[in-house]
């Protein structure tokens, strides 16, 4: 029975260690573009709202969801299915609350503080 060399092991493992470490970076850059995507119905109903430019809105996913994704207690496929919650701004006015939109970015929620 032939074994395998130590180089070949130690080229096996690092194969697969990278592999690792590049497949959270793929399901990051999808969480991203999803968050971009539901985040975008959000601005789009506070533009609608106050009548103000998108230059003068600023809207970011809600703490606790962030920390959910940040830990891996939420995923990519969770924000599909369960949507997710953004805080909202606006400059130079005294505007700001939350938004909350379905896996498909359609408001389900605005409240203004």
């Amino acid at each position: 029975m032939l074994l395998p060399s130590v180089s070949s092991l130690v080229s096996c493992v690092f194969t697969a260690a990278a592999l690792l470490v590049t497949m959270p970076a793929a399901a990051d850059s999808k969480t991203d573009a999803l968050i971009g995507e539901l985040g975008l119905g959000c601005k789009n109903r506070v533009v609608e709202q106050f009548d103000a430019p998108n230059s003068d809105i600023t809207v970011r996913l809600g703490s606790t969801l962030q920390a959910d994704l940040d830990s891996g207690a939420m995923t990519a496929t969770d924000l599909e299915q369960y949507g997710a919650s953004f805080d909202w701004s606006v400059a130079g006015q005294d505007a700001n609350g939350y938004c909350n939109v379905d896996g498909k970015g359609k408001v389900t929620e605005f409240k203004q503080w």
